[in-house]
């Protein structure tokens, strides 16, 4: 047996939390950087308990981050899902809510300069997962990431500094299309003999939606064969994409659309931030489910609007940039801090 010792940060991102470390400190892509990353989260095992993951889909996650050699960007950024029960490691999305603390994470740790007396500082990360472009700006102090401001955020107690991204080009990051079957609603067929209507979109990654009116959200097992039916149907097998997210028309004023997501065959306590910035573009798609069940607002389609979107924790306020099914960016403000830093202790058999 080997002990590794990989110096760690743990951050909190939106409403996730995850284990951040610099990409210098892993191992190149393989068999042996999954296991690295398995024992680092005390994977396979529902309680993690010889790991620092959470127990949770929004808990169990790493980040890997590094300066770019692209000159078009500033800070390169990997994203790793660890599975809780099972040892799977997943690599063919992103996480929306962590990619709010990369740039904090970067300028606390020394990876990018910025000017000491500076109140803020814009960034390009580029997500290697997906490939796309995130512009990053962020609050700072004393030529650090500001750590009080005023932004409070749904699912999140207190308040924090606002951080912006915004997905630059974000369509057809993984599949090539932001309608990748072509379809803005399509026939899928599950189980031996159901079908259902669903709209597969990239926008950030592939997320597929359905009705609630459709689906039972305590029959897990169907929910994974839909999500499942619907990778098939774009050439996907992973335990984490296409993410389903259930939708329905809002029955508030504060909100224009209302949704729950299935992340790693759990409903997601809050919402993955990928797929609310997806959601929030594919409301603007004519056609698509997402859009017949925000459309009860007129100008949900007007420039500059902001999409409301309520998850089981509150509401977010999202930015899309569409035109037709061109999705030019979309964008959102969340908040992120540094937990604790120290070194990870891994033992690999």
């Amino acid at each position: 047996m080997t002990e590794l010792v990989i110096p760690t940060t743990l951050m909190r991102g939106g409403t996730s939390k995850g284990v951040f470390v610099k990409a210098s400190e892993l191992p190149p892509a393989g068999a042996v950087r999954d296991r690295l990353l398995l024992a680092l989260m005390g994977s396979p095992d529902a309680m993690q308990i010889d790991g620092l993951g959470g127990t949770h889909s929004s808990t169990s996650k790493v980040m890997a981050v590094g300066r770019s050699d692209d000159p078009d960007a500033d800070i390169d950024y990997l994203f790793a899902q660890v599975a809780v029960n099972e040892a799977v490691v997943d690599y063919q999305g992103n996480c929306g809510n962590l990619t709010t603390a990369v740039a904090p994470f970067a300028i606390d740790e020394g990876l990018i300069a910025v000017d000491a007396n500076a109140e803020q500082v814009e960034l390009t990360l580029r997500n290697l997962n997906t490939g796309v472009r995130v512009r990053a700006v962020v609050p700072l102090v004393g030529g650090r990431c500001a750590v009080e401001g005023a932004l409070a955020i749904a699912g999140v107690p207190g308040t924090g500094p606002a951080i912006t991204t915004d997905y630059l080009d974000p369509g057809g990051s993984v599949l090539g299309s932001v309608l990748p079957t072509g379809n803005a609603v399509d026939r899928i067929t599950f189980g031996r003999s159901d079908s259902i209507d669903v709209s597969i979109v990239d926008v950030t990654s592939p997320h597929a939606f359905v009705r609630g009116t459709d689906v039972d959200l305590g029959d897990l097992a169907r929910l994974e064969l839909i999500r499942t039916a619907c990778g098939a149907a774009v050439g996907l097998e992973s335990p984490a994409i296409p993410r389903l997210i259930i939708v329905t028309p809002s029955k508030d004023d504060d909100a224009d659309i209302q949704a729950q997501a299935v992340s790693m065959q759990r409903i997601h306590h809050a919402f993955p931030m990928t797929g609310a910035l997806c959601l929030a573009a594919a409301a603007r798609i004519e056609g698509t489910i997402a859009n017949e069940a925000a459309s009860r607002r007129p100008v949900i389609s007007a420039p500059g609007v902001t999409i409301r979107l309520r998850h089981p924790k509150g509401v977010i306020e999202l930015r899309a940039d569409v035109d037709g099914d061109e999705v030019r960016s979309v964008g959102v403000t969340r908040t992120a801090r540094r937990l604790l830093r120290g070194d990870a202790f891994v033992v690999l058999s």
